[in-house]
């Protein structure tokens, strides 16, 4: 996610992004909406070899036009992640915003996959879960993140798995840690090899499950240092984890706490 990119004294421009991205090892690259660059899209693939997965969105009262100009014009990207940030819980405006979208990323062929965040309105899987059901659309789907499951303390990692499992369509990672220092009071967000967080058992349970969609890495601007050695620290942390995975695919199964 491109929000590695975004550091407390400026962000990089999209070429500099993706050429990094090419030179440590990644496959591609999600893109904030308020990226000044998303004209640039369709040209990513051809110069850099790099996939565009997402372009990620925010809705709340008030950004409807922003929101349905970026689905009526996107290019070179069929993936918008969704996050719903209508109040303490899912909304009415949510749910109709979300009925505005639906026909509009049929006719151009997007997936919406929603995006539970910490602190927004829809924070969690389950809430997640239950706009899916609601909707029961096959452009509707929901990106599992593991940060703001962590930061949530949403509750059992297998059981939500398990119920989010019909509409999962991808994962993001990142070390984390629950600390008032961190992202809305609740968590840092930190390099994959940092952090109290366990990806190393959540990537496996996703591996047991059979999944095979992509994984994102979620960086931020609180990560602080230099941002093409966290790119380098997190691919290795991340490699490491599939290497034991393959080798040791039991190690990943533990007890819950």
């Amino acid at each position: 996610m491109d929000f590695i990119f975004q550091t407390k004294i400026g962000t990089y421009p999209l070429e500099t992004q993706c050429e990094m991205l090419a030179e440590t090892g990644y496959q591609g690259l999600t893109v904030s909406a308020w990226s000044p660059e998303l004209g640039l899209l369709p040209t990513v693939k051809e110069r850099w070899g790099l996939d565009v997965g997402a372009i990620y969105l925010i809705y709340r009262p008030g950004l409807e036009r922003h929101v349905l100009n970026i689905f009526e014009t996107v290019e070179g990207c069929s993936t918008i992640e969704l996050a719903l940030h209508s109040g303490e819980n899912v909304q009415d405006a949510d749910r109709r915003m979300i009925e505005r979208l639906l026909p509009i990323a049929e006719r151009r062929g997007l997936d919406i996959i929603l995006y539970p965040h910490i602190r927004y309105g829809m924070q969690t899987t389950t809430e997640a879960v239950a706009l899916c059901r609601k909707f029961n659309h096959p452009r509707l789907g929901i990106v599992f993140n593991g940060y703001h499951w962590f930061a949530n303390q949403e509750g059992s990692l297998e059981d939500r798995l398990d119920a989010l499992w019909p509409w999962l369509r991808r994962v993001n990672l990142s070390g984390c840690r629950l600390s008032p220092l961190g992202w809305g009071g609740a968590a840092t967000i930190e390099p994959l090899d940092e952090g109290e967080m366990d990806n190393f058992v959540l990537i496996g349970s996703l591996t047991r499950r059979g999944y095979a969609g992509t994984y994102g890495v979620l960086g931020w601007e609180s990560m602080g240092g230099d941002v093409y050695g966290n790119l380098e620290r997190s691919k290795a942390a991340f490699r490491s984890m599939e290497a034991r995975l393959r080798a040791h695919p039991h190690w990943a199964q533990i007890q819950p706490a």
